[in-house]
């Protein structure tokens, strides 16, 4: 569906807060989105809502770092328009009537076009003051549920018990991740055209067909992983099961990362019987990353939790094969046996087996599920996602039934 110009209110707390701010600390996912959009000659506004600690919580690390920029400004990140708007928070304890009611006076304020859609994302508190906007400008609401939102309708009966009491007034809801709406839907809320809309890749990573030819005709031999080294990462694992398929053969584990599960895991790997064959890189630049899963065979990550994880799509886009976790983010995209495979997080003996697998393919096997994993992180770049989830704007829009025209027809039909 080609994308007619909208313009387009992201509403979140999900934003940088400032040109230059560290990926560190906060994601960048929603500005690429935005980014895109603006490049493609939609007017994009931002409201990125900050919360502000009182002085008494400055010495928190939250608190100082909301301090820092604890004043409402407008700034520009790469051609989008970011309004930086702040509300006063407490720890622990929701938001206060009397401060969203003052945000929703301050977003009216700098509103300086007439909105086709509010986009929204993550709950608290930017659902709540969408849902005021939406009653004064009477357009579309999307909202696109995140990890901690999913995990917060589940575990917290007051939280669940506020949101259903808007959610009919939304209109869409996107997930960034297909296990994200399954746990959703046991919740038994309405459906409301659900959509998954992840984040995606840069296009310029997906391996050229030379070097792809390659990889397919060569023999599987390195397994690489990188990683954070915390427990649920589930690298034990990973080390355990390599040492069960790897005595006696010429094959290799590469180990990329840092943290505080390094000693345990060293010691593990050396004590093992193949630990010779194991190596660790330490902590490595994304840029060698990418250099790395180019050189590898094997990608294997069998994290959980894991809301979404692009690396999964980075090595797919090298043509690596990819092992991820069943019931996590990335179960959906890959599809066991089909583009890569999926075992249980903490199942020692289903991921032997499925490294097993994978070294015993032969050519064909081998092609078709490597051809099948670089498809499916082509159709996931970050441009072909951000087109995607315009047509998902735009056909809100077109459906949506305003309120003066439904009073139109009502009139009309009293005549």
């Amino acid at each position: 569906m080609g994308s007619a110009n909208m313009k387009i209110l992201m509403i979140t707390t999900l934003f940088p807060s400032y040109d230059g701010q560290s990926r560190k600390e906060i994601s960048y996912a929603l500005h690429y989105f935005a980014k895109d959009w603006v490049s493609m000659g939609h007017d994009v506004s931002v409201m990125k809502i900050h919360p502000k600690y009182p002085t008494l919580f400055n010495i928190t690390t939250k608190g100082q770092e909301a301090r820092r920029y604890g004043e409402d400004t407008t700034f520009k990140l790469q051609d989008v328009e970011v309004n930086r708007l702040t509300i006063n928070k407490y720890p622990k304890i929701d938001y206060f009537q009397k401060d969203l009611r003052l945000l929703y006076s301050k977003l009216l304020e700098n509103i300086n076009n007439s909105p086709d859609i509010i986009v929204c994302h993550m709950i608290n508190p930017s659902l709540y003051i969408s849902k005021m906007l939406k009653d004064k400008l009477d357009i579309p609401l999307i909202l696109t549920l995140h990890q901690s939102d999913i995990s917060q309708l589940t575990n917290m009966k007051k939280r669940l018990k506020k949101y259903s009491e808007v959610e009919s007034f939304i209109d869409r809801i996107g997930f960034r991740s297909q296990n994200l709406m399954n746990k959703y839907k046991k919740l038994h809320l309405a459906s409301k055209s659900n959509f998954i809309i992840p984040s995606g890749i840069n296009r310029d990573l997906i391996i050229s067909d030379c070097k792809l030819q390659k990889k397919i005709k060569s023999k599987s031999q390195v397994i690489f992983i990188a990683s954070s080294m915390i427990a649920l990462k589930n690298i034990d694992i990973v080390i355990k099961a390599f040492e069960k398929i790897a005595v006696s053969k010429e094959v290799y584990l590469k180990i990329a990362g840092d943290g505080p599960e390094k000693d345990r895991l060293k010691k593990l790997a050396k004590a093992s019987r193949v630990s010779s064959q194991i190596e660790f890189l330490g902590y490595i630049t994304r840029e060698s990353v990418i250099e790395k899963m180019e050189e590898s065979d094997i990608f294997v990550m069998v994290s959980s939790p894991e809301t979404f994880g692009l690396v999964y799509i980075e090595a797919m886009s090298k043509g690596c094969i990819t092992i991820g976790s069943i019931g996590e983010g990335i179960d959906g995209v890959i599809k066991d046996n089909q583009n890569g495979y999926l075992c249980e997080p903490r199942d020692l003996d289903g991921l032997a087996n499925k490294l097993t697998k994978v070294l015993n393919l032969n050519r064909d096997q081998k092609e078709k599920i490597i051809t099948k994993a670089v498809e499916t992180a082509r159709g996931m770049t970050q441009e072909a996602l951000s087109r995607n989830y315009l047509d998902v704007l735009q056909e809100t829009i077109t459906r949506y039934p305003k309120k003066s025209n439904i009073n139109e027809v009502h009139i009309k039909q009293q005549e």
